[in-house]
């Protein structure tokens, strides 16, 4: 090798005196062998909350229920479970069995769909804990195991219907299963997998069922279809059922169906954010179980950092650690030490700039601009604000939506009130060098791009993005902002295009 390698090992974090990343945007796990242990690494959600006491009463009542966690994206709702589901599971005098993972539902989901997965689910933590030897000996565990292969494998599509097993079945030992098992035969499965995991030892079934956000305000009908399919399944004896949504989501979708509301806990369990102390000793936590012994510690940024980015992202727990694991990858490897406030901020306000405004067109980046300095807006304003036809509006909110720079906030009848994701909003209209602007003042880069046009004369698009480590939408903007100027001049057409230097 005749060039000079960088720096390849993994030791990003161990340069700042940390095992791993601290700022890891995954919910705290029920593992006991995770860096970041759930009764140790848990913040603002202990026993006195009134949300923890609502959630343990419902679970201290025997027999089953049924329950809705609901609040903002990004605040803990799935930590919040998984803190509980790992106490009950490990710590309590009724012990609740509960799968490695969450049920993670999609829109497109029916009772089928969501009784199969329940029941590999239970399967697979069944398998780790026992054994397949052990497990098989228990007719219907036998019978789920081979099903959830099936399943896992075929996707529901059964290509024969008498298969052998290996592993704990014998080599004379074949089952024969039907291409599709009646829905009530599932159902009468998980019912006697529940017995028996009561005859193992435990009080009842604690499941997390997840992902509910996909339902978006425009398929909250697939929603109620859904609840309305699985009403039956859910009431199956000793299985404690909680669903994680979105705020407002009960109200939207269960509240109105009378059959399905009636099974449900009266009301949701609200999770607040929180509080920007507890934000704070969160991540101190996390630096604390994460610090490599004899070894100093270096905090990545500063605590001022993290609180300005609560209250840009309204205490969202996750947008702040993904505000992090954008930013420190940008600053200097080589160096480790911590980042001011004020280099932090304005890296998380161009990283985020420069991605907006890649993915949008001059006229959808103005129009966005607006959008962020309104904060809420409908169809209607953007029609009247930038004088253009419904349909073209229309087109451009559902490109924002599809980036997921908005969302649709609320829905009254035909009128739709939309807002900016909080991910944006560092985004300020009131910045003028985020502002499209014909000013003559020049960034460093766009004042290297000069020098670089003027000694190679001519320069095409791609050859500017290669030069200047840009993307290609940015060295179109750049371009076509030095030619606003007067500074160059376009030649050609489309592929063959090519700039140079106007000599005054």
């Amino acid at each position: 090798m005749n060039w000079k390698l960088p720096n390849l090992s993994q030791d990003l974090w161990s340069k700042y005196g940390f095992a791993a990343n601290p700022f890891d945007i995954n919910p705290l796990s029920q593992d006991r062998n995770s860096l970041l242990p759930i009764s140790e690494a848990i913040v603002g959600r202990d026993f006195e909350t009134k949300e923890s006491k609502l959630i343990t009463n419902i679970l201290r009542n025997p027999g089953g229920g049924r329950v809705m966690v609901t609040g903002n994206i990004g605040v803990g709702k799935t930590t919040f479970i998984n803190y509980h589901r790992y106490i009950w599971e490990n710590h309590a005098k009724d012990k609740l069995f509960t799968t490695y993972k969450e049920i993670v539902v999609t829109e497109e989901w029916r009772l089928r769909h969501f009784l199969v997965n329940t029941i590999c689910s239970i399967v697979d933590k069944l398998l780790q804990i026992k054994g397949e030897k052990e497990l098989v000996k228990i007719p219907v565990f036998r019978d789920l195991i081979a099903f959830s292969r099936i399943f896992y494998h075929t996707n529901f599509s059964v290509q024969g219907s008498v298969l052998g097993f290996g592993g704990g079945f014998g080599k004379a030992d074949q089952m024969s299963i039907p291409p599709v098992i009646p829905e009530m035969q599932l159902m009468q499965y998980l019912h006697k997998a529940v017995c028996e995991i009561k005859r193992i030892g435990y009080s009842g079934i604690f499941l997390h069922v997840d992902n509910l956000e996909l339902f978006s305000n425009n398929k909250l009908q697939k929603a109620k279809t859904f609840f309305e399919e699985i009403r039956d399944c859910i009431q199956t004896p000793n299985i404690y059922f909680v669903f994680v949504a979105k705020k407002g989501f009960f109200q939207e979708v269960i509240s109105p169906l009378e059959r399905v509301r009636s099974i449900f806990f009266g009301r949701p369990i609200v999770i607040p954010p929180l509080s920007k102390k507890q934000v704070l000793n969160a991540i101190h936590k996390r630096y604390e179980l994460l610090k490599i012994k004899k070894k100093q510690v270096v905090y990545p940024v500063e605590d001022v950092f993290i609180e300005y980015l609560y209250d840009l992202y309204s205490g969202k727990l996750r947008y702040i650690m993904d505000a992090m694991n954008m930013i420190l990858p940008e600053f200097d490897s080589a160096t480790t030490r911590t980042i001011p406030v004020e280099k932090a901020k304005k890296c998380l306000r161009n990283l985020v700039t420069e991605h907006v405004q890649n993915n949008l067109t001059s006229t959808e980046w103005k129009i966005f601009l607006f959008c962020l300095e309104a904060k809420s807006f409908t169809n209607t304003m953007l029609q009247k604000k930038f004088k253009m036809q419904g349909p073209n509006i229309t087109r451009i909110i559902k490109s924002f939506l599809n980036l997921d720079f908005v969302y649709l906030e609320k829905k009254d009848g035909r009128n739709l009130l939309y807002k900016v994701n909080d991910y944006t909003k560092i985004i300020t209209c009131s910045s003028n060098e985020l502002k499209p602007s014909n000013s003559t003042s020049l960034s460093k880069r766009l004042k290297k791009a000069i020098e670089i046009i003027q000694q190679k004369k001519v320069i095409y698009p791609q050859e500017y993005a290669n030069l200047l480590s840009v993307s290609s939408a940015t060295a179109t903007r750049d371009l076509k902002k030095l030619t606003e100027m007067g500074i160059i001049r376009a030649v050609g057409k489309r592929r063959g295009r090519y700039y140079e230097i106007i000599h005054h």
